[in-house]
């Protein structure tokens, strides 16, 4: 039997010519990788400080104009100001875990690699560089996807519920809730629904979207709050093409008869229609566009799927305030000081990347965690729109 060093299997080791510090991983990771992941899709929501305890409480706080003061007779103390902030509720922040194996099949391909140009060429090395670039880019994508999933879960849905859809190899059946109020949830019925069908085929026969919007908006905007609506992209692309959408459109945009109306505004470009339906809400409208990946095992085909998933729900417009919106609460992470791993962080230490050799499976691993919740701060600002099949 033939017995080999850990070096052998040490992708380190052969990347960086024998450093296998944690220094030179962080300056690998810190060189590499700034500018692709350094920008996150977290509109609204932004790191909060680090934090020893994995609980986390989620504070309600509020927008708008500072209040005014009061007036008193000259003998009279004043009465202190409220506090501007409370307290919702308290639960446990969710570890996101993930993992890489150098395995016998990439490490026989370095192997003969090697054979072909030198243990020590340009080639080489090259190539080890390479496949440590593509290990460490997919953990680290996929932390990233999984912020944006966050983000976009407790905007467009209220809560982050973990399933066999979106967490097939964790924990199931747990929600964090935004905890929207449900004064604040607005749902359609009857003709007066965008579209009476699940398959978007027959549109409600009193459907007036535009007025339903600006119906829904009215007494949120009265309330004095600075803000924007966002949608699936592939949902306002349906309403766009809604026929009533449509002749309102044509109608601002052309002084023709009601009949020319929708073919008039149909003929005009995505961008114009969806400028000219932002001017008639009156309020800014953010598309998300955002797919993720889920990768999960299909028993059938008995092989790793991956199915895309839409971070931000459809079939439901969002009014968001401007600004800031919530954190992300985020446990600090452990390490200990062993010879036998090397670690490098990302996002001012919140992600931890652990690489260790592993001697059962005869391979390196490649370890990612965080433990991250988006937790929203302004939930009694956020109003949902449920323009059909509610």
């Amino acid at each position: 039997m033939d017995a080999y060093t850990q070096q052998f299997y040490d992708l380190l080791y052969r990347a960086f010519n024998g450093d296998t510090s944690s220094k030179r991983l962080q300056d690998f990771v810190d060189t590499m990788f700034a500018d692709k992941y350094n920008v996150l899709q977290l509109d609204g929501f932004s790191f909060d400080d680090m934090q020893l305890d994995l609980t986390y409480e989620q504070v309600q706080r509020e927008l708008g104009l500072t209040a005014m003061a009061n007036y008193y007779d000259l003998d009279s103390p004043a009465i202190p100001r409220g506090t501007e902030e409370v307290s919702l509720v308290t639960g446990k922040i969710p570890r996101l875990k993930d993992v890489e194996y150098m395995n016998e099949d990439k490490l026989r391909k370095q192997l003969i690699l090697e054979r072909m140009n030198g243990v020590n060429s340009v080639a080489a090395r090259d190539g080890a560089l390479k496949t440590l670039f593509v290990t460490i880019d997919s953990l680290v994508g996929g932390i990233a996807n999984s912020f944006t999933y966050q983000r976009h879960q407790m905007v467009s849905a209220g809560k982050l519920t973990l399933t066999d859809k979106n967490n097939p190899k964790g924990i199931k059946n747990v929600t964090f809730s935004a905890h929207i109020p449900s004064g604040n949830i607005t749902k359609l019925s009857g003709d007066a629904k965008f579209w009476t069908d699940k398959t978007y085929a027959t549109e409600g026969a009193s459907a007036d979207p535009i007025a339903s919007i600006i119906d829904w908006l009215t007494p949120i905007l009265d309330k004095g709050i600075t803000g924007h609506v966002e949608v699936n992209h592939n949902y306002l692309r349906k309403i766009l093409n809604h026929k009533a959408v449509l002749k309102s459109i044509g109608l601002s945009m052309f002084p023709i008869s009601n009949e020319g109306a929708a073919a008039a505004a149909a003929a005009q470009s995505a961008a114009t229609r969806q400028s000219k339906f932002e001017e008639l809400i009156g309020v800014p409208v953010k598309v998300i566009d955002s797919l993720v990946a889920v990768e999960s095992y299909d028993k059938s085909a008995k092989k790793l799927v991956k199915t895309n998933v839409n971070a931000f729900e459809p079939d439901v417009l969002v009014f968001v305030p401007d600004g800031s919106i919530g954190k992300m609460v985020t446990a600090m992470p452990l390490t200990f000081e062993t010879s036998a791993a090397t670690y490098s962080t990302f996002y001012d230490g919140r992600v931890l990347l652990t690489v260790a050799a592993d001697a059962v499976k005869k391979c390196q691993s490649y370890n990612i965690e965080t433990t991250t919740l988006a937790v929203p701060e302004v939930p009694q600002y956020m109003f949902y729109l449920y323009p059909n099949e509610a």
